[in-house]
């Protein structure tokens, strides 16, 4: 399937993007994911929140893109995908304005997932099972029986990845982004964005794997200055802040606006900032930058006037820290894409 993808990517790049979700879907069902699982990967693929209204359970389940689990029920005027073979239940988009090009297929193929899923007998595999064992809305007893089955006791550290280089063969896709799984605590690999967190647990991996994405919206670029891999348990108090404010907000900050506009034109704004902030002196952070002293001094009288404070003196110093951090929230999830 993957060898047909990429030859028709090259004459009908729309027919290969129908086959990825065909595919993708696929996959769910050879792995035997959660029924929230495939719910997640319609609104990942679907770029748009996706909701089931599961009839056996009397309950209903809203995803966004990013995974993030909604409240509420489906009250809007929505065309319904029914689930073949359980009556009462359905899967619906909430997309703004007109349908996209791949809904229709995107709720169909969902729905047949569902289906084979909830008929299927066959065991998930080592991916379905990492799934299953993080996923917040997995039974008790089916988180039980993944963790069993993984081989997992005592502590374990989940990676939130935009990469799937990682160093483990316990790894799965949820949403946008690739989870994999380390037994203990083991030192993190270079060379790739991630976010890490401890369950200290194995039953506590959902907790983790939240605590790991909030950890991976304040990670860096690969190769800049600044972590491209965040541990949450360093995070501390900042934490607070990746949790509980959406990129959206911090892109309306008007501090963090501001280092947009100097950015367009002055690509070495953020790691100077990084440096001048993380550094214990001026000589120290000029070194990291591989700048002369005077270079950095020039670029900082610059950067007082265009911000309208000084970034390394009292309150300007805490106020450029809080600004850098709300700028990585901010871009965190363009990263992601």
């Amino acid at each position: 399937m993957r060898d047909l993808i990429g030859k028709l990517e090259v004459v009908d790049d729309d027919a290969a993007s129908a086959l990825r979700v065909i595919d993708h879907f696929d996959r769910l069902v050879d792995d035997g994911a959660s029924s929230a699982a495939v719910v997640r990967a319609a609104a990942a693929l679907a770029g748009a929140t996706v909701g089931l209204h599961d009839a056996a359970r009397a309950l209903v389940r809203r995803f966004t893109p990013d995974g993030r689990t909604l409240t509420g029920k489906d009250e809007g005027d929505r065309r319904h995908e029914p689930v073949p073979g359980q009556p009462g239940s359905w899967l619906w988009l909430e997309r703004a304005g007109d349908d996209g090009p791949l809904d229709a297929l995107i709720l169909e193929r969902a729905a047949r997932a569902l289906q084979a899923l909830s008929t299927g007998s066959s065991q998930p595999s080592a991916s379905g099972m990492v799934r299953i064992a993080c996923d917040p809305d997995a039974g008790e007893a089916d988180r039980r029986d993944a963790v069993a089955r993984l081989g997992l006791a005592g502590p374990v550290t989940v990676i939130s990845s935009t990469s799937a280089n990682l160093p483990t063969t316990l790894i799965s896709t949820m949403g946008p982004l690739v989870v994999g799984l380390l037994p203990g605590t083991p030192a993190l690999p270079e060379g790739i964005r991630a976010g890490a967190a401890v369950a200290p647990d194995p039953l506590q991996l959902p907790s983790a794997l939240e605590q790991a994405r909030t950890a991976l919206r304040l990670a860096a670029t690969v190769g800049g200055l600044a972590p491209s891999v965040v541990r949450h348990e360093d995070l501390g108090a900042l934490a607070v802040i990746a949790e509980r404010i959406s990129a959206a907000e911090a892109a309306g900050v008007g501090d963090v606006r501001r280092l947009d506009e100097l950015l367009a034109g002055h690509p070495w704004v953020v790691d100077t900032l990084h440096a001048v902030l993380d550094q214990p002196s001026l000589r120290q952070s000029a070194a990291l930058l591989h700048v002369h002293h005077s270079t950095l001094q020039d670029r900082l009288t610059w950067l007082s006037g265009q911000l309208g404070y000084s970034p390394v003196k009292g309150r300007g110093r805490q106020r450029a820290a809080v600004a850098l951090l709300l700028w990585r929230v901010a871009h965190g999830t363009d990263q992601e894409r």
